[in-house]
């Protein structure tokens, strides 16, 4: 790891689950780790969605997973920030690729304090979603996984995948600005000077007062990723 690296942020990735999905991040992957980052966070959604259990594993999967432990064990530190789409992460083969997983991350950049999280359960009003989540990731669920036919589940999948989306695209036709607002604030008492979301697909800059709050580019669409100076804490969108 280079302590005086930049540190790079990319949500919302949404790579295909078909043979050949995996080139375009892969080849990011070796862009980024020539620059030295002293890390990188994946704020969730990497795929379109990621199943970490055997059965659902695809080349893709399978490839982008063999890259980053490469990266990784070449000395870039990668955390991964559990999205809507990402399930049974924990004990997983994901594990195995990546540095830590969880569902959020502190990080310190000079006088700033950064809080990554994917920020899907802010919208309160989306009861849609909310449901959804309880139902398809608690310890139940993910025991039942083992005894589902391999196209069953992925049919499944899809199929709730489908009416998530409908649900989700109402709430974030309008990115729900107000909720934005009293989220930043409220981890703004705990120090936090940034909180960096993913989730909503549009990039925004919101000053909440006493925190600033930045919703990511969707990196399937634009590229972009947040670089965030490890010295001064400042913050600007690049293309790796």
């Amino acid at each position: 790891m280079n302590s005086h690296g930049a540190i790079y942020v990319i949500g919302d990735s949404h790579i295909g689950l078909a043979e050949g999905s995996e080139n375009e991040i892969n080849a990011w992957m070796d862009r980024l780790a020539a620059k030295s980052p002293r890390a990188l966070y994946l704020n969730g959604d990497l795929f379109h969605y990621l199943i970490a259990h055997p059965k659902f594993k695809t080349s893709s999967v399978t490839n982008v997973m063999k890259k980053f432990a490469e990266v990784r064990d070449r000395g870039l530190p990668i955390h991964f920030v559990e999205g809507n789409r990402d399930f049974f992460l924990k004990g997983s083969f994901v594990e195995d690729a990546v540095t830590d997983i969880a569902l959020e991350y502190a990080v310190t950049a000079g006088p700033k304090r950064y809080l990554i999280v994917h920020g899907d359960m802010i919208n309160d009003r989306d009861w849609q979603y909310r449901f959804w989540r309880r139902a398809s990731k608690n310890a139940v669920t993910k025991f039942g996984v083992n005894f589902i036919p391999r196209k069953i589940a992925r049919n499944f999948v899809d199929d709730m995948e489908a009416r998530l989306s409908r649900s989700n695209f109402k709430h974030k036709s309008r990115i729900p600005i107000e909720q934005l607002e009293a989220y930043g604030h409220k981890r703004a008492q705990e120090g936090f000077t940034h909180v960096v979301l993913g989730h909503f697909h549009e990039k925004l800059v919101l000053d909440a007062g006493d925190a600033t709050v930045t919703v990511l580019p969707p990196w399937y669409e634009t590229g972009e990723a947040m670089r965030i100076d490890s010295v001064t804490g400042e913050f600007e969108f690049v293309v790796v």
